[in-house]
């Protein structure tokens, strides 16, 4: 079940992972242990999509019917959860999501890693 603590700390560290992302610091998200894909293949799929990355709205991380989409994963764990989000560009959402796995440590800790980046 996605509870509201699940919802929370999510958004705190996508918050922090798409900062990092905008910023450039790819090397280090990946070196960090918060991506399950290589940098090189991360680099690759921001090439793709024109314009510049920016940072979502603070309201886009509260919109879990329109931007962030989190669900329970049916086969056995880990990840616990799997979601997705919409990235931006030139502050605008665009149709680059960003794919994370979720898991669940120590019932309340949680650690968020990329899975893929994809147009959807």
């Amino acid at each position: 079940m996605i509870t509201d603590s699940l919802k929370r700390e999510t958004v705190k560290e996508l918050k922090m992972l798409i900062h990092e992302l905008v910023e450039g610091n790819i090397a280090s998200i990946v070196s960090s242990g918060f991506s399950e894909i290589t940098e090189s293949e991360i680099r690759e799929e921001l090439r793709y999509y024109p314009g510049k990355m920016t940072l979502p709205p603070n309201a886009a991380y509260q919109n879990w019917e329109g931007e962030i989409d989190i669900y329970e994963v049916g086969y056995k764990p880990p990840p616990n959860y799997e979601g997705t989000i919409n990235l931006y560009y030139d502050g605008e959402q665009s149709d680059l999501t960003l794919k994370f796995n979720i898991y669940v440590e120590n019932e309340n800790e949680i650690l968020i890693k990329i899975r893929d980046l994809d147009v959807m």
